[in-house]
């Protein structure tokens, strides 16, 4: 068993911060340039890729409280990291619920109705959204996190001791997850848990087992018969997504392929489609022999690792400039040129306060530590 937390955190957080930016473009209704970002170009997207980084780093974290105080220790880690966690959710919610109520007021909506779900009944919803159960599509990712953040230490301590078994409960209760029964009348309704805390554990469990046993991982994806396999799976779903943006008909005509291809198609419950693509590129991606120090001489990189590591701040902020630069482009004309102007002034925010967060004192000493404490930190 090898912590590679300290070796490959740079990659994660560069990772990390590129899927902040994808995701403010993504999430921009209408936006022309959504339309070339990699999730367009394959069936899983960077929702995995946060989930599976959350794993990744939680298991070095909590590795070295164990090793550094015992259980203690991980529990104060795991308090920590919740109350963060639900503080920030909680905070963005609200912002964006006023904001969406200012403007609501004015006549000026998003076409999103379960962001108004709140107008039937206010003091219902404030209710609902402090116990997690209003919580619409956007915001649906913090939850997760928090829901499963027991989880993950009890997960963890297992993969040390039993990872066989660890992994294989953890596999069928994922497979359990991909039928519908398994679904709370919260679920059904759109309010919140998109995202389907049972199936989307996996994922999590495969990024802790990825950081404890990374020496066997990087001993087998060496296998080229295994590298051409992922190649082939993501080439060709790269193939199909582009088939379907160009309206081939004979990709219309399919029904298996249309659900496929469709946006967002098997998110909620991690979808085996989904999870293939996702591991294909996780391989192919454990295969490039990384260079700390030429990624650090990558400027671009480098303002992505940035947000990366400071990601639960650039989360929320990301999430509240979606909700401003939609009911701009949502209420007014707009082409490829404005719709690239709001994606710039967005991303510029972004890295802006990341830098800012980046250089305040408690940043600079965790920096010193390199203790990053979660997916989306």
């Amino acid at each position: 068993m090898n912590d590679a937390s300290n070796k490959r955190n740079l990659a994660a957080d560069i990772f990390r911060g590129l899927g902040l930016w994808i995701l403010f473009i993504d999430h921009l209704e209408p936006n022309f340039w959504s339309h070339f970002t990699p999730g367009q170009f394959g069936f899983s997207d960077f929702a995995e890729i946060f989930v599976f980084f959350s794993g990744y780093i939680n298991a070095g974290m909590y590795e070295r409280a164990f090793a550094w105080g015992g259980p203690l220790a991980a529990l104060r880690k795991l308090s920590g990291r919740i109350f963060r966690l639900y503080a920030a959710h909680i905070v963005t919610m609200a912002a964006s619920i006023a904001i969406l109520a200012f403007f609501a007021a004015r006549g000026i909506r998003i076409t999103d109705n379960t962001l108004y779900l709140w107008i039937q009944n206010p003091p219902e919803y404030a209710v609902r959204t402090l116990a997690l159960f209003y919580a619409p599509h956007w915001y649906s990712l913090l939850p997760i996190y928090i829901v499963l953040a027991p989880f993950t230490i009890l997960v963890i301590n297992s993969l040390r001791r039993w990872p066989r078994l660890t992994l294989t409960v953890s596999f069928l209760v994922w497979c359990v997850a991909q039928f519908p029964f398994t679904d709370l009348a919260v679920m059904t309704r759109q309010e919140a848990w998109f995202f389907r805390p049972i199936a989307w554990q996996w994922m999590m469990v495969l990024g802790a087992a990825s950081a404890m046993y990374s020496d066997r991982i990087k001993l087998a994806v060496q296998s080229k018969w295994l590298r051409l396999a992922a190649s082939a799976i993501v080439v060709g779903s790269a193939l199909l997504k582009i088939a379907s943006l160009a309206r081939i008909h004979l990709i219309q005509g399919s029904a298996l392929v249309v659900r496929l291809v469709a946006h967002d198609s098997g998110k909620a419950r991690l979808a085996p489609f989904r999870l293939i693509h996702f591991l294909c590129l996780a391989i192919l991606v454990a295969a490039i022999p990384w260079d700390q120090n030429k990624l650090r001489k990558s400027r671009l990189l480098t303002m992505a690792a940035v947000l990366g590591r400071n990601s639960l701040p650039i989360y929320c902020v990301t999430l509240i400039l979606t909700i401003f630069g939609n009911l701009y482009l949502e209420n007014s004309p707009s082409g490829p040129l404005l719709q690239l102007a709001c994606c710039a002034a967005g991303l510029a925010i972004m890295t802006a306060i990341g830098f800012f967060a980046s250089r305040t004192p408690y940043n600079r000493n965790s920096l010193e530590k390199d203790q990053r404490s979660s997916g989306i930190h």
